[in-house]
């Protein structure tokens, strides 16, 4: 009898999940995959929507060719989670029965939380809003531009530093950058809290090259017309605010009994939860490493989804599991001018999670852009 095997979202978890397996598991066996986005779109496209390098329109990759692969895509919404039953609610599509199943269904964004932001800044991490934060920044033509990291954990730790430097890129490109000042509020006493001070410390000096200001332990509370201010009482004028909001675990996962707190704990290893033949991955989990966790990104729910999926396809076989996750895994740090560092991790190292960070170059700017090339060719073209 072949097995039916249901992957909850379409990110980098769900698609290099269902990729493997369709790979190496017979037609037989059923892969579904649920997600109630129509297009896949990594999110450090934004960053370049944001520099002007790429247009969102053209950033964004049908799902539906999962299903000339042989993997039934349903466009639709997951309502529910049964474990104790084995199966989910897809709305206007009924119940789904599995015999495995992994939840990839990542995080959302939070905005609300922070009263007054809405409306006053912009979501850095919203796609639809990037374009008129571009517009907004080519506009202005002396200021202060504020970037508030607003919360933790987010997705991309690095992404609000690429920000800063691209920003600070396109203004020296406008001919204003001279008279608009540039500076990122961290709600940590350190810039990469998941990365260690080592490196932390190398990002701030990153983008200190670049005229841009650090202000570490300033979570936001309030936001105001032109003023953000922080708990700490520090209150900052800005012209443009722009916000990674907190993250939240989608709620669908906190009614299901599979998450403790925000989050889904997993056996570090394997990926599996504390119900029979059901693993998550990416960023919908929470990893503890001493104080760390593993970071919200794309690279590490590829990286588990691989193992997911092999450990489905040994059962499946017959044959007893011996691959386990290590833990490892990589960033590239973009800084304008076709220039990015690299970031690389090794968090299960037997003495303490390891990290280092190469200076920027056009090298790894090209392997940045080969990055998202070879994944979507693989995934869904």
């Amino acid at each position: 009898m072949g097995k039916r095997i249901v992957i909850l979202g379409a990110g980098f978890g769900g698609l290099a999940c269902a990729t493997m397996l369709r790979k190496n598991i017979g037609q037989e066996h059923r892969i579904i995959i649920v997600d109630r986005k129509k297009e896949f779109m990594m999110g450090l496209v934004k960053l370049w929507v944001l520099n002007g390098t790429r247009k969102l329109e053209d950033s964004q990759t049908s799902l539906a060719s999962l299903n000339a692969k042989g993997i039934e895509y349903l466009n639709n919404e997951v309502t529910t989670i049964q474990v104790a039953k084995d199966r989910v609610e897809v709305k206007e599509h009924g119940w789904l029965e599995y015999d495995y199943l992994v939840v990839a269904l990542g995080t959302e964004l939070a905005p609300e939380r922070i009263e007054g932001f809405v409306g006053r800044g912009f979501n850095l991490y919203d796609p639809k809003q990037v374009p008129q934060l571009r517009e907004k920044l080519l506009a202005l033509k002396q200021g202060r531009v504020v970037i508030s990291i607003m919360g933790g954990p987010y997705k991309c730790p690095p992404a609000p530093y690429e920000a800063a430097m691209m920003i600070s890129d396109m203004l020296v490109g406008n001919g204003t950058r001279g008279a608009i000042e540039l500076e990122v509020f961290a709600p940590s006493p350190i810039a990469l809290p998941v990365a260690g001070p080592k490196v932390s410390s190398d990002v701030v000096d990153m983008i200190g090259r670049y005229g841009i200001r650090f202000s570490p332990n300033c979570k936001p509370k309030l936001v105001r017309d032109g003023e953000i201010e922080f708990e700490n009482g520090r209150r900052e004028r800005y012209d443009v605010l722009v916000g990674i909001p907190p993250h939240r675990g989608p709620d669908v996962v906190k009614n299901s009994g599979l998450a403790a707190g925000e989050w889904i704990p997993v056996d570090r290893q394997t990926l599996r939860t504390q119900f029979e033949n059901v693993f998550a991955i990416g960023d919908v989990t929470e990893i503890k490493i001493g104080q760390l966790a593993m970071p919200k990104a794309g690279i590490f729910a590829e990286g588990e989804a691989k193992v997911v999926a092999q450990e489905i396809i040994d059962e499946i076989s017959g044959r007893q599991p011996q691959v386990t996750y290590n833990g490892q895994g990589y960033c590239y740090v973009e800084a304008g001018n076709r220039m990015a560092g690299y970031v690389e991790a090794d968090f299960y190292n037997t003495s303490g999670p390891v990290f280092t960070l190469d200076a920027p170059s056009e090298k790894y700017f090209e392997k940045k852009h080969d990055f998202e090339r070879t994944r979507l060719r693989e995934w869904l073209l």
